[in-house]
């Protein structure tokens, strides 16, 4: 037996706002094309080498300031060391 009164009437429609609006689904599609070309090539090349290399210069700049982390090599107490041998050798 139904414990109360029918719902019979429909539910009002949600309010929608500011956030619930996607602009993403309304912008125009943008296709790329799968056929890469040599300077795109390059660009991309060059964009993960100096991706790189910023990653291994930030590793040595947080073991150089920390100097305990066992994860990171290179502090800058070992890297100036290894400097100074480099000199010595090339002095003899």
């Amino acid at each position: 037996m139904a414990q109360g009164n029918l719902k019979l009437q429909k539910k009002k429609p949600a309010r929608v706002t500011k956030r619930q609006k996607n602009p993403k689904a309304a912008a125009p599609k943008i296709f790329k094309s799968k056929n890469v070309s040599a300077r795109e090539k390059e660009v991309l090349r060059l964009a993960k080498g100096h991706q790189g290399n910023l990653f291994n210069k930030t590793e040595q700049l947080i073991s150089g300031r920390v100097g305990h982390l066992e994860l990171l090599s290179g502090d800058r107490r070992s890297l100036e060391k290894i400097a100074k041998e480099k000199a010595a050798k090339q002095k003899k």
